[in-house]
């Protein structure tokens, strides 16, 4: 067999490529969600302490006042983060459907490709065939004279 050559083997190269960096994408936008609860932890964390701080040290009332703005502040930090951690997921969802359609359409240059291989080896063979009968004919026809 001569050496197979896929005629849309560019197109399934550039599709493979494409499928792989949503994969890599994906795994940027799960990075990013890891980073933010991790930021989210911390703000938690740091509102809880201010909490504490402020029911355990009932101190001056501008302290309390601030503190309370404080407070205010961190709570809207965590909607925050929560609104963008909300954001990545519609992102990640929209590239996952993304990753499914390039899954599809490599599936089905590969399929065109193997059946593109098939249709090229049972060519050869039926030339391979056409050949042999040939020459048996002419074998045969020979040994007639």
């Amino acid at each position: 067999m001569a050496k197979y050559k896929f005629k849309f083997e560019p197109i399934l190269k550039v599709k493979e490529i494409l499928e792989k960096r949503t994969k890599e994408e994906i795994s940027r936008i799960y990075l990013e969600i890891d980073e933010l609860k991790k930021q989210k932890e911390i703000v938690i964390k740091e509102r809880k302490k201010i909490l504490t701080e402020m029911t355990e040290h009932l101190s001056k009332v501008s302290d309390y006042q601030s503190m309370k703005m404080y407070d205010s502040h961190l709570e809207e930090e965590i909607i925050f983060i929560e609104n963008k951690i909300g954001d990545c997921f519609k992102r990640l969802e929209k590239k996952q459907k993304e990753l499914v359609e390039r899954k599809k359409e490599v599936k089905a240059f590969e399929t065109l490709k193997e059946n593109d291989k098939d249709n090229i080896l049972v060519e050869e063979r039926r030339d391979e065939l056409k050949t042999l009968n040939e020459i048996a004919i002419r074998n045969f026809d020979g040994d007639k004279l």
